[in-house]
């Protein structure tokens, strides 16, 4: 995550508390202020997908997230 000074951020991260959820699908509403991200999971043998995460975040937040996530993607990508 990139921090507006670019200090180090300490993570912790418990994997038998934190599940991984795989999404298919996202659906994003914003307004002014804020931007929220619906992470969504097809229904087996239905025709509709369940949300499974909501994520929020301030829109300069997702200026952000949405710069780190492109520089992530270039590296995977060479």
């Amino acid at each position: 995550m990139s921090d507006a000074v670019d200090q180090p951020l300490n993570v912790s991260l418990d994997p038998h508390k934190t599940p991984v959820y795989f999404a298919d699908g996202y659906l994003i509403v914003s307004n002014e202020q804020s931007l929220v991200i619906n992470f969504t999971q097809n229904l087996l043998g239905a025709s509709e997908q369940s949300v499974i995460n909501r994520t929020a975040m301030t829109l300069e937040q997702a200026k952000r997230f949405l710069k780190d996530l492109n520089d992530h993607i270039e590296k995977f990508e060479r």
